[in-house]
């Protein structure tokens, strides 16, 4: 990799996994080397640090290609009980729209399930309104939220 820096980790778990050799930068500035027994060493500190000591997200600093995917499986992995959440989200507010869809064209049907002709057009209207702009502003708003979770380069 070209860049100094590489995905912004999130949790001490993550660094437990990284090689001895890896240089990391934390939220405060502070930078520490990993050792060859799994603890952190950071200027200005005698003794090595765990990974928990950190301010978190860190970056790994002049990441091998390596480091780089190792980060982003770990760091992902990490993310998924998130983008489950969200995934669950969404799902219900699709259940929620379409129960709330099809009781309004309850509202509509007589005693025995019939839909009168009177109220013909108004079913047509519920039933296959749908508006491309609104469900395409929906959609967007969708990926926008999983792509905010899955986002490697953007805040935590």
């Amino acid at each position: 990799m070209t860049s100094t820096t590489t995905y912004r980790i999130g949790h001490p778990v993550v660094l437990d996994e990284l090689p001895a050799g890896t240089e990391i930068r934390d939220a405060d500035g502070d930078t520490g080397t990993k050792v060859q027994d799994g603890a952190w060493k950071v200027i200005g500190f005698p003794v090595a640090l765990d990974p928990d000591w950190f301010r978190f997200p860190v970056e790994v600093v002049n990441p091998t290609p390596e480091t780089a995917l190792l980060v982003a499986d770990f760091a992902g992995l990490h993310r998924l009980p998130d983008l489950m959440a969200e995934l669950r989200s969404v799902v219900a507010d699709i259940r929620t729209l379409r129960t709330s869809q099809e009781d309004k064209l309850d509202e509509l049907r007589d005693e025995n399930g019939d839909v009168p002709s009177g109220n013909l057009r108004r079913w047509d209207e519920l039933r296959y309104d749908i508006h491309v702009e609104q469900d395409s502003d929906k959609l967007a708003a969708v990926l926008r939220r999983l792509e905010q979770l899955v986002d490697t380069e953007g805040s935590e």
